[in-house]
């Protein structure tokens, strides 16, 4: 699906985030966002209902009620502010150039032989392309030493004409993941994913240089389609280090931020 809906017809309906978004630094990835329309009634058969003795088959809820909330629904188009945000990113790099003389650049380590994992590398490299992003890009075979990863986090760390580095995961077994992630400079994280940008994250009043991209999307399809925060139970789907925890911390400082310091 390339939607994502969102019910706005109480606080109290649940929004639900779904792993998918954008990345707004040195490259910007949006990818597409879905969502469970509403929930659904019950389609067992009378046939298959056991009913006591003298009792009445419960009542089916009104149509008017589901249409009413499909009716209040609000249909957020990922691809639609895909290109617009890849329309201001690339006549952001074109006044840079022009001014200062620099072109931002994204470096990509991948390693091994994952199909899932080539293709998200080939599409970052689409996307640096489609903006005038310089793209490097590093494939090692699966059986390389963590050490040889590192070399190249180290090499990518000291040049200047890299300003983002992302390890693509996962990473082979072998290999200390959280080692590798360490490696990669806080100025040049564009993933988030150093436990010094987590950690600003997680705290109140302190900023990361870079958010993890999928939560940032999530907010900025929000942000651009003017639905609040503030009063609505958000639902994140999973836990895991790159979205699901990011996701929970970016809803909190959000709305402390915003909602809280910067009311409308």
């Amino acid at each position: 699906m390339t939607s994502m809906v969102l019910g706005e017809c109480s606080t109290s309906a649940a929004s639900r985030l779904f792993p998918m978004g954008l990345r707004k630094d040195a490259v910007v990835l949006v990818r597409r966002l879905s969502l469970p329309r509403h929930s659904r009634a019950s389609t067992d058969p009378p046939s298959r209902r056991t009913l006591a003795a003298g009792a009445s088959a419960p009542a089916s809820p009104p149509l008017s009620a589901s249409v009413a909330i499909e009716a209040c629904a609000k249909v957020i188009d990922g691809k639609h502010v895909a290109k617009q945000i890849r329309d201001e990113i690339s006549a952001e790099v074109s006044r840079m150039k022009e001014a200062i003389g620099v072109v931002p650049g994204l470096a990509v380590i991948l390693v091994g032989d994952r199909k899932d994992s080539a293709t998200y590398v080939r599409n970052k490299k689409k996307a640096c392309e489609s903006v005038g992003i310089n793209s490097f890009e590093v494939h090692l075979p699966a059986d390389s030493k963590e050490e040889d990863v590192l070399k190249f986090i180290s090499g990518f760390n000291d040049d200047p004409s890299v300003h983002g580095i992302l390890v693509q995961l996962p990473l082979p077994s072998h290999i200390n993941e959280q080692g590798i992630l360490n490696a990669v400079t806080i100025q040049k994280d564009v993933d988030g994913f150093h436990p010094l940008n987590i950690g600003r994250l997680a705290m109140r009043g302190r900023e990361p240089l870079f958010v993890p991209c999928t939560p940032k999307g999530c907010i900025e399809l929000l942000h651009r389609y003017g639905i609040g925060i503030k009063g609505k139970r958000a639902v994140v789907i999973g836990r895991s280090n790159i979205v699901g925890m990011p996701a929970a911390l970016l809803l909190q400082v959000y709305f402390y931020l915003v909602e809280l310091c910067c009311p409308p």
